[in-house]
Formats: C-alpha cells, sequence, structure tokens
C-alpha cells in the first residue's frame, strides 16, 4: 500500500529526520511516495538522496493511497485538505516542533501510528469542513477549509462595516477590523486569538468572531452549522481580503458572501488514546499547576 508524504520546501525540525521517517514507513510495509516540490526540496538541501517515487497536484489520484502523512504544521496539514478534498482518504499529521492543534502527533509516535495503520486499529476522527460561494465564484472548485473564513481589511488602516445575516435573519453589523467564521476545528486558530470559545470537534457549530470590533459589548457568537450565513462588507476601501485557511482572495464592496457547511467532511487519523482533549491540555498547559 502506498502512502503520500506531503510537506512544504522551508526548513523545519522534521527535514533532517525524513530518511528515518521514510525508513520507518518502508519497514511497515508501505510504500512512501512524496509530493514533487517537498522532494525537490530535501533533495536541494540535502536531507534525502533522489530515487522516491512522486506526485504532484495536477495528476495525483490521491484515492491510490491508503493515508496522507502531512509533514510539518498545522498551515501544512490544512494544505492537504485542498489535496484529499472527499475522498475520505485519512491524514496524520506529524508536528514539526511548533504549537500544532490538528497536526499533533510527534515523530516518537509514528511507529505506533504505523502499527495502528498496519493492523487497522487506528481511530478516525470526521471533522466537518466550512465551504464558501460568491457570485464571482473567488475561489473555483477549492471554495472549502477546515478552519475558518475570514473576512478582512485590506491596504487600510480604518474599520470596515460588515452586515451579516443567520439564514436570512439581521445577526449585527460589525465595526471591526474584520470577521471570523470558524468551525470548530478552527475554534483553536485565528478564532481563538481574537477571543473566541474552544469547540469541541463534532459539536457541529460555527464560531463567529469579530476582529478588533470597535464596540466593546460585540462578543463572539456560537451558532449552528446547519445555519447559511450571508455577510456584506463597506468601508472605505475598493476591496477587501476574504480568505479560506489563509488562501486569500479579493473581494468588493456589498459583494454577497454565502458560508455554509460542507457538504463532505476529512478524515483524520489517530492512534488509541489520543484524543482532542489530551491534545488541548497538553498544548495549553493546563493542569500544568502546583496545587494539582
Amino acid at each position: 500500500m502506498k502512502i503520500a508524504i506531503y510537506g512544504k520546501p522551508y526548513q523545519n525540525e522534521l527535514n533532517d529526520e525524513i530518511a528515518g521517517i521514510l525508513e520507518l514507513i518502508e519497514k511497515h510495509g508501505f510504500e512512501p511516495v512524496i509530493y514533487e516540490r517537498y522532494e525537490h526540496f530535501l533533495n536541494q538541501e540535502g536531507h534525502l538522496k533522489s530515487g522516491y517515487p512522486t506526485f504532484n497536484r495536477e495528476e495525483v489520484n490521491i484515492k491510490d493511497y491508503c493515508c496522507l502523512i502531512s509533514v510539518g504544521g498545522d498551515g501544512t496539514l490544512l494544505d492537504t485538505v485542498t489535496l484529499v478534498r472527499d475522498s475520505d482518504v485519512p491524514i496524520i499529521g506529524l508536528n514539526a516542533g511548533r504549537l500544532g492543534f490538528i497536526s499533533s502527533l510527534s515523530v516518537d509516535e509514528l511507529e505506533e501510528v504505523l502499527t495502528c495503520l498496519e493492523e487497522k486499529t487506528f481511530e478516525v476522527d470526521k471533522r466537518s469542513l466550512i465551504q464558501v460561494k460568491t457570485s464571482r465564484d473567488v475561489f473555483g472548485t477549492l471554495n472549502f477549509g477546515l478552519n475558518e473564513v475570514t473576512l478582512h481589511k485590506k491596504d487600510t488602516a480604518s474599520m470596515i462595516r460588515i452586515e451579516s445575516f443567520v439564514d436570512d435573519e439581521f445577526l449585527n453589523t460589525y465595526w471591526a477590523d474584520g470577521l471570523i467564521v470558524s468551525s470548530p476545528t478552527g475554534s483553536t486558530a485565528y478564532s481563538l486569538s481574537c477571543g473566541g470559545p474552544i469547540i469541541v470537534p463534532g459539536s457541529e457549530n460555527f464560531v463567529i468572531t469579530p476582529i478588533a470590533p470597535h464596540n466593546l459589548n460585540v462578543r463572539p457568537v456560537v451558532v449552528s452549522n446547519n445555519v447559511k450565513l450571508r455577510l456584506k462588507a463597506d468601508g472605505r476601501s475598493d476591496n477587501f481580503l476574504l480568505a479560506i485557511d489563509s488562501r486569500p482572495e479579493t473581494i468588493y464592496p456589498n459583494e454577497e458572501i454565502l458560508i455554509s457547511k460542507s457538504p463532505f467532511t476529512i478524515s483524520l487519523l489517530r492512534p488509541k488514546g489520543h484524543t482532542f482533549l489530551n491534545t488541548m491540555r497538553n498544548k495549553l498547559a493546563w493542569g500544568f499547576d502546583k496545587r494539582n
């Protein structure tokens, strides 16, 4: 069985260990196939000798692989979502030593993960996705993401005005730097840094979090992800920034933005005992109190 290895061409702590990672994968009877640009980078930097098979985005049939291993941080794993799409091929997130809520497994845990994969004793977290539609279809077929949709001011220091509706019912007009609509998975990302709550995966919610709101009584709102959200932005600028998981596009004043739950999910593979609550406690250092 083949395993796809995806990474970004930049320096991180896992690059020095990539040869050992690939040997471990082969030891468990799997064939590693490396993302073409990442393999080229590893060869150039001397981390890996050539000879491994590669794949590229344009021609790959991701269903040929039993899983995909993301090598890096959460940003790298978010990129793999657009590669996996609705194939249901599970993703394993190897963390490069930073915070990593979704890419949370260390290299030391890879042996256990591969054993679980070999014996089919792993567990799969189904994560809901968020999707965006605009009149100009600015994101094309890649109009979905795992973490969040962000509407933000662009090329100006002035705040913007964002009208928001939930299933055609008026919610609020936000005077702010922007607005985040996050999935439960994305609640521990940009939304959390802007004061949003942590939502446990599987909660079937969206979190609407303003970015630096001008009205101090405006707070994040949690709604069902079965609703349709509609946003419109206006302000002194001629355009604004609309992003899905940090993939930005330009949006214009009063252009309608429709946000809803994606019709498909993605699967994050983990060994038994590796739960979201454990990850959250470790990443946020909860319980590291001498009174405990």
